[in-house]
């Protein structure tokens, strides 16, 4: 019952964003297994480059595109949050579609034989297994230096333990040992293209993976569109530009607002918040506040949009890494090691992943080839390939070295990676039966 409940819930409350009926939903285990026709798509990527810059396409087909995100909705005289990370969609529709790349030049020890899944950990944020947000809070590392309440992607390297079945959340190795790391280039690079929080402003996210989920050097696109001290949002749209302070909620849940028109809030198009204005119910103004980055976070265009059903997005950097502490340089004839995540109006880990691949520059050997062109990448003839990405489960790092995953002999031993030992007809099911199987253990 639990589950049909769900699958109405999200269906009634955004008929747009209508999926069939999840396979299981336990919200209080952050839990929610799509159903099997929702738990795997296609990605397609092509990537080509010239003296200067690198450039990757995407196209991804989906009927049900977000470039919504999260807002401040008034009732009862107060702003009340809307949009939510989790478990599986949002209920409305309020939370951004996502395409990522995590890149390696080889130098972060599994990254090629276990992809993403080496990022994944016991304890981490939307895990059944997710540390209580006090004891992070409380740690010195991730708490006190970064200020965070939850676990993210974290590189096993950034931890003391050698076993890697003993990796632990709180296990950080000292700055001295974190600063050898980043110096030596040991890190993952992350390209995130967010529809609402970058894609506006004509950029994607640049970050990286070292003991967490870090934001590279430089000011971000986008920022918290609060008042704390007030307690009231800081910005609202100015009417002159807009036509009016606010959104509406019964137009914004119907996905009214289009690419081009005013459903984000920047620094081109607002105002200072004015508390005194005649704020009806169901007014509704974007937690997001967006602006021009800089430095390293802002390195990565983007251009594209939604069209003929399928997000059609083009990001271009310079070959040269921006900062070499938080981003990789891309070289002729090189192969790098590569992954790919598509969010879906849904955050943290309901997602889609691929498999750990390669890309190459003019490297034929590689999965994709990115073709080298010269002069203007506009005019460049793509050649793309098709990324298969499925549903990844609460599949961790330590589990997949463990004794109940059937290969965790061959994957300690170190020879082994998920595409040598699993095909894509029947890895994503077996995903699925790991989870349930590790959600009756848990019982």
């Amino acid at each position: 019952m639990k589950k049909t409940l769900m699958a109405l819930a999200v269906a009634a409350a955004c008929p747009a964003l209508a999926l069939a009926e999840p396979r299981v939903v336990d919200t209080d285990r952050n839990v929610f297994i799509p159903a099997e026709e929702d738990a795997r798509a296609v990605l397609r990527v092509a990537a080509v480059y010239n003296d200067e810059d690198f450039r990757i396409h995407y196209e991804y087909e989906t009927d049900t595109p977000s470039w919504y995100h999260q807002v401040w909705r008034y009732e009862d005289g107060e702003w009340v949050r809307y949009g939510s990370g989790g478990p599986g969609p949002d209920e409305h529709g309020l939370y951004e579609d996502r395409i990522s790349m995590m890149l390696d030049d080889g130098k972060v020890e599994g990254f090629d034989r276990m992809g993403g899944w080496i990022t994944a950990h016991d304890g981490m944020r939307s895990l059944t297994s997710e540390v209580d947000a006090d004891a992070v809070r409380e740690h010195p590392k991730l708490g006190g230096d970064l200020g965070r309440s939850d676990v993210r992607k974290y590189l096993p390297q950034t931890r003391v333990t050698e076993d890697p079945e003993e990796v632990s959340w709180d296990q950080v190795i000292d700055d001295e040992a974190l600063e050898q790391l980043q110096s030596d280039g040991v890190f993952l690079d992350l390209w995130q293209w967010r529809s609402h929080r970058s894609h506006p402003m004509g950029y994607a996210d640049n970050n990286y993976v070292l003991h967490y989920r870090l934001s590279s050097e430089g000011t971000s696109m986008f920022t918290t569109n609060w008042d704390d001290d007030a307690d009231q949002p800081a910005w609202m749209f100015d009417p002159e530009q807009v036509g009016a302070p606010a959104l509406e909620w019964e137009a914004l849940i119907a996905r009214e607002y289009g690419q081009d028109d005013a459903y984000y809030i920047h620094e081109g198009n607002a105002i200072a918040f004015d508390p005194d204005h005649d704020w009806q119910e169901g007014d509704v103004i974007p937690q997001r506040f967006l602006r021009e980055p800089s430095g390293s976070r802002g390195a990565i265009r983007a251009d594209g949009g939604y069209e003929d059903g399928a997000w059609r997005i083009a990001l271009t950097r310079t070959l040269e890494a921006p900062n070499a502490r938080d981003s990789k340089t891309l070289e002729h004839g090189a192969s790098y090691n590569v992954a790919f995540a598509v969010h879906s109006a849904a955050g943290a880990r309901w997602h889609l992943v691929s498999l750990p691949m390669t890309l190459g520059l003019e490297d034929g050997e590689a999965d994709i080839v990115a073709r080298r062109v010269d002069g203007d990448l506009d005019e460049a003839d793509l050649e793309w390939t098709e990324v298969e990405v499925f549903y990844p489960g609460q599949i961790t790092y330590q589990f997949l070295h463990s004794d109940d995953h059937p290969g965790g002999t061959l994957v300690r031993e170190g020879e082994k990676g998920v595409r040598d030992q699993h095909d894509l007809d029947t890895l994503p099911g077996f995903i699925v039966d790991m989870e349930q199987q590790l959600l009756r253990d848990a019982d």
